[in-house]
C-alpha cells in the first residue's frame, strides 16, 4: 500500500526517476542518501500535465492477479496494482498514523476503541463514496471462511466478535459499529485488549484498507477471488484506475476523475512484468521510465547514462529462524518442543555469532545491503534502541557460549549436552 503514495508523487514530477532498490548504500555507487524522501529528491520544476510513465514489475513469474488487498497475499500483485490502491491512512517519517490520509484514527485506551471517519469525497473509481461499510465488509471478507483469506490473523482476532463470524457462530462481527449507519462515513472498532502499536501503520490489529460493499456484495464469498470484480475491473480509491489487465503480464492505469486529492497529471501510467534476467540490459537501453534492481546486479547497470537513482531502504529483512516445535491442526496453533534440538538459547545464541553477515552482503549484493542490530529499524525514531549490540560475527564467543553450554567436541564436530551427534538442517528459501 506504501507504494501508491509513490505514483501519487510522480503526478509532481517533470522527469521520472528510475529507482534503485536497496537495503542500503554504498560509498562507489551513483545513490542518492536513501533516507530522503521521494518528495525531497523530486526536481523543483514547473508541473507537467499529461505524459505515459512505463514501469518494470521484475519477476520471473507471472503476477497472480488478485486485486483486492483483503485476498491479495503476493508481493507482485500489490505492486501490480500500487498506482490504483491507496491505504485508508497517511503516516509520518516514523510510520505513525497522522490525520492526513483518506480516513482519521482515534484511539480511546479506556474504552478499548479505534474510532475511523473517512473523509467526504473519498470516492472509489466509479465515483461512490467510501463508507462505513466498506470498512465493515473489508473484515467480513477476511474473516469469511470461505474466501480462504491468509489475511486473518491472530492479531485482527483481538477485535471483539471476529472470531465469532469466523467460526460461523454469527453473521455480523459485534465488535464493529456504525453509528451514523451503513452509508455513514464512521466505524467505531471494538477490541479486547489495546496495544502500544495501534498508532502506527502495519501493526496487524485492525485493516487498513476498503472494500466496495456496493460493487462486491451480490458476488459470493467462495467466489469473489476468481469474480471479474476483482481480476479485471477492480475498484480503487487511489490516484488512478485500472484501464486494461493483460494477465499476470502487464496492468495499465489511467487517472481516477474522482480522486480527492485532485485529478493526477500523467494520462497514463503502464506496469509490465520484467524476468529479472533481462532487467539490466532493459535499464541499459532505457527501456522503462522505472525500474527496479535487485542488488547483485548493481554493479552491471551502476554506470548507465541519462539515469537517476534513488536509493530506498525497506521496512524489511531476512532471518534465520529455528525449528522449536510444529503446527498442531487439532488445536490451530503451534505447539512449543521443550525437548527439540534447537530449544537451547546458548546454541542459537553460538550460530548467531557463527554468521559472517557483514562478509556475505559485501561479497554477495555490493555492500548495497547490510546487518541489522534490532528488529526495530532506525525508520521508527525514538523506538530505534541504538544501543542494541546485536549479533556480530565471534567465532570466539560463540566456542565459548557451546562449552559452557555443554557442547563438547568429540572429533571433529561438536556434540549435544546429552552426548548424542549435533546434526541441524538448513532450508533455505529460493531467490537472489
Amino acid at each position: 500500500m506504501k507504494k501508491a503514495k509513490l505514483f501519487g508523487s510522480l503526478t509532481l514530477l517533470s522527469g521520472v526517476a528510475l529507482t534503485l532498490a536497496a537495503c542500503g548504500n554504498n560509498s562507489n555507487s551513483k545513490v542518492d542518501n536513501p533516507t530522503k524522501s521521494f518528495k525531497e529528491a523530486t526536481p523543483k520544476k514547473a508541473v507537467k500535465k499529461g505524459g505515459t510513465v512505463s514501469v518494470a514489475l521484475e519477476s520471473d513469474t507471472p503476477f497472480t492477479g488478485i486485486f483486492l488487498n483483503e485476498l491479495s497475499d503476493t508481493q507482485n500483485d500489490t505492486d501490480a496494482m500500487a498506482p490504483a490502491n491507496e491505504a485508508l491512512f497517511d503516516t509520518d517519517d516514523t510510520y505513525q498514523i497522522n490525520d492526513k490520509g483518506p480516513a482519521t484514527l482515534k484511539l480511546d485506551n479506556e474504552n478499548k476503541t479505534a474510532t475511523i471517519t473517512v473523509k467526504k469525497g473519498v470516492k472509489w473509481s466509479d465515483g461512490k463514496q467510501v463508507t462505513a461499510k466498506d470498512i465493515e465488509y473489508s473484515y467480513e471478507i477476511i474473516a469469511n471462511k470461505a474466501t480462504k483469506s491468509s489475511r486473518y490473523t491472530e492479531s485482527l482476532q483481538n477485535i471483539v466478535g471476529l472470531s465469532e463470524y469466523h467460526d460461523g457462530k454469527s453473521n455480523t462481527i459485534s465488535g464493529i459499529e456504525m453509528p451514523d449507519g451503513d452509508n455513514g462515513r464512521t466505524v467505531v472498532l471494538h477490541f479486547k485488549e489495546m496495544k502500544p502499536s495501534m498508532k502506527f501503520s502495519g501493526n496487524g490489529y485492525f485493516w487498513e484498507s476498503a472494500a466496495p460493499y456496493h460493487y462486491l456484495k451480490d458476488v459470493p464469498f467462495n467466489k469473489l477471488q476468481s469474480s471479474d470484480q476483482v481480476r479485471k475491473n477492480p475498484l480503487f480509491f487511489g490516484p488512478y484506475k485500472m484501464s486494461k489487465v493483460v494477465r499476470g503480464q502487464a496492468v495499465t492505469f489511467v487517472p481516477n476523475k474522482y480522486y480527492w486529492r485532485g485529478t493526477p497529471k500523467l494520462d497514463k501510467v503502464t506496469i509490465q512484468v520484467l524476468n529479472p534476467n533481462s532487467a539490466s540490459q532493459a535499464i541499459k537501453s532505457h527501456k522503462y521510465d522505472i525500474a527496479g534492481v535487485v542488488n547483485s546486479q548493481w554493479k552491471n547497470v551502476a554506470n548507465t547514462n541519462n539515469v537517476n537513482w534513488i536509493g530506498h531502504i525497506p521496512l524489511a529483512y531476512s532471518y534465520l529462524g529455528f525449528k522449536v516445535g510444529k503446527w498442531d491442526a487439532a488445536k490451530g496453533e503451534n505447539v512449543m518442543n521443550k525437548d527439540s534440538k534447537m530449544n537451547n538459547k546458548s546454541l542459537r545464541q553460538a550460530i548467531a555469532y557463527g554468521m559472517n553477515v557483514s562478509a556475505v552482503t559485501k561479497r554477495y549484493t555490493n555492500g548495497l545491503t547490510f546487518h541489522i542490530p534490532t528488529l526495530i529499524p532506525k525508520q521508527f525514531g525514538k523506538y530505534f534502541d541504538k544501543n542494541v549490540k546485536g549479533y556480530d560475527y565471534n567465532i570466539k564467543k560463540g566456542n565459548e557460549i557451546l562449552d559452557k553450554a555443554g557442547y563438547k567436541k568429540k572429533g571433529k564436530y561438536r556434540v549435544q549436552p546429552n552426548g548424542k551427534p549435533l546434526t541441524i538442517r538448513l532450508a533455505a528459501m529460493t531467490g537472489n
